[in-house]
């Protein structure tokens, strides 16, 4: 990739900062608040985003070698991968059938198909996975708050709270019925990317290519960590966040930019998970994080330490550390707000990294 292209890519950090069965938490909701969680219901993109990411995790564990425990997808059950197949095709007719319902203005049956297609996705999901998938579904809506939050990734808006309501409703929900949670957790991952992509309408091929670099470095950077022993844990989240991200340059590639942002996303947020498995993490995970994004600065001021003071790599570098220093701040209170700021960090230090050396 040129330098000047890169150059517009990371440009794009800084526009606005650096960037139950039934349907009771839909129906309780503000007009417009309702109405945006109705759209990315039917969404398209956002509805084959989630079942590519359902497609390149099953991908994976085929000829994968047996994990040893405790990670996302690390129980997986690889007998159930061909019925969970078939419940991601009936999930897929019936979100289209919710599209063409939206279409026709038959909003109350397009509710009621695509809610029944995200309960065939958690199905698929717990029937491989199980409840393990529940709890990394759970850490990446987790993410995908903190960053709306922070001001990290775009502006926060009205719709953060039902995000934060679906991801209530989905704890109260995991006891008594683990695949209604979890399709509440996917429905909160859908309404957060429908969020991001409202504040790039504009200018959303170049966020979708942005988001497809910044994927290939998250990647590389987890990789990096992982090294030649990563476990099979590792290994196979990686190979699902590389999966996504493959994915997600083929949607840019087609001019389906919506769909390469959200799967792009995905694939940073995969690849952090690679990281919180390295075992050789010390158990502060905030400590190590810091440690991760402290390396990553260092590679970057050695990088830029012939570039102009007020170039735009140094300015953005500078800025990055001034995120950091914010994600220190709050690492006591807040400590998992702080692990996902320090992970953007450490991704975007890398890029300055890799934009400098190309230069």
């Amino acid at each position: 990739m040129s330098s000047s292209k890169l150059s517009g890519l990371l440009a794009l950090l800084l526009v606005g900062g650096l960037a139950a069965c039934d349907e009771s938490s839909i129906t309780g909701l503000a007009d417009g608040i309702e109405q945006a969680i109705l759209e990315a219901m039917v969404d398209e993109d956002l509805s084959d985003a989630m079942l590519i990411d359902l497609d390149a995790a099953l991908s994976e564990v085929i000829g994968a070698p047996a994990p040893s425990g405790g990670a996302l997808l690390s129980v997986p059950n690889p007998e159930a991968i061909d019925d969970a197949r078939v419940l991601m095709e009936q999930a897929r007719e019936r979100f289209r059938e919710a599209r063409q319902a939206w279409i026709e203005g038959r909003g109350e049956d397009a509710v009621a198909l695509a809610l029944q297609a995200r309960m065939l996705v958690a199905e698929a999901y717990l029937l491989v996975f199980g409840e393990e998938a529940y709890d990394r579904l759970l850490d990446r809506v987790d993410h995908l708050i903190t960053w709306l939050e922070e001001r990290v990734d775009g502006e926060t808006s009205d719709l953060l709270g039902s995000i934060r309501d679906l991801r209530v409703e989905a704890e109260s929900l995991k006891d008594t019925d683990l695949v209604a949670a979890t399709e509440r957790l996917l429905l909160a991952i859908q309404a957060a990317h429908a969020e991001q992509v409202r504040h790039r309408h504009r200018e959303m091929a170049q966020h979708a290519r942005h988001s497809v670099f910044m994927a290939t470095m998250a990647i590389q950077l987890a990789g990096e960590i992982a090294g030649p022993d990563a476990t099979a844990e590792q290994q196979h989240a990686l190979r699902h966040a590389v999966h996504v991200r493959n994915d997600a340059a083929l949607a840019l590639e087609a001019g389906r930019f919506r769909l390469a942002f959200a799967l792009a996303r995905g694939a940073v947020n995969i690849s952090l998970v690679v990281v919180m498995l390295e075992p050789d993490l010390p158990d502060n995970k905030v400590l190590a994080l810091i440690e991760v994004s402290d390396g990553a600065i260092a590679d970057a001021e050695a990088a830029v330490a012939n570039e102009p003071p007020n170039s735009f790599l140094v300015n953005l570098l500078e800025h990055i550390q001034l995120l950091q220093v914010r994600a220190i701040q709050i690492s006591d209170s807040q400590p998992r707000a702080a692990i996902y700021i320090l992970w953007h960090v450490a991704v975007t230090a890398e890029a300055i990294t890799e934009m400098a050396t190309a230069a």
